[in-house]
């Protein structure tokens, strides 16, 4: 049997960062060891860090390095054939998000994972990814797979 593995969108880190219990107690049950995140997040998280107002600049960096250091951080796929085949379907459909997004929907494509969000509106558009939302779901992980 396969093992799931997981790539954390940045608003699932920023609740790990806050605490957030239900986030909090689906990676206790899934391990963090299956788990990782983007480039893509940890710049966008460094990004909001040194965003902050500078009294809290120092106190945010420290706070999103210890989720960081938890997890790999998986770069981008060389070819980006997945990014290409996914923003060219979405445009044709009508469906455009964000380019960020579709970055992380092709790591996961091209290394067979799961994206944890809490933008599953966004993400279930894209053919073949597996998604699940963490937050709010007493009974267990949400998931969708087109």
């Amino acid at each position: 049997m396969k093992i799931r593995k997981y790539i954390l969108d940045t608003n699932i880190l920023i609740e790990l960062i806050r605490e957030n219990p239900q986030v909090v107690e689906h990676l206790r049950k899934v391990g963090t060891n299956r788990c990782c995140m983007s480039v893509i997040s940890s710049q966008e998280l460094l990004y909001g860090a040194y965003n902050a107002p500078i009294r809290y600049q120092e106190q945010e960096l420290i706070r999103i390095h210890k989720v960081m250091c938890r997890f790999p951080i998986v770069p981008l796929p060389e070819d980006g054939r997945d990014f290409g085949r996914t923003k060219a379907d979405l445009v044709k459909r009508g469906l455009i998000i964000d380019d960020f997004d579709i970055s992380i929907a092709g790591t996961a494509l091209k290394n067979d994972m799961t994206v944890v969000t809490d933008n599953t509106k966004h993400f279930s558009r894209i053919e073949g990814l597996k998604v699940e939302n963490w937050m709010n779901q007493p009974g267990g992980p949400a998931s969708c797979e087109l």
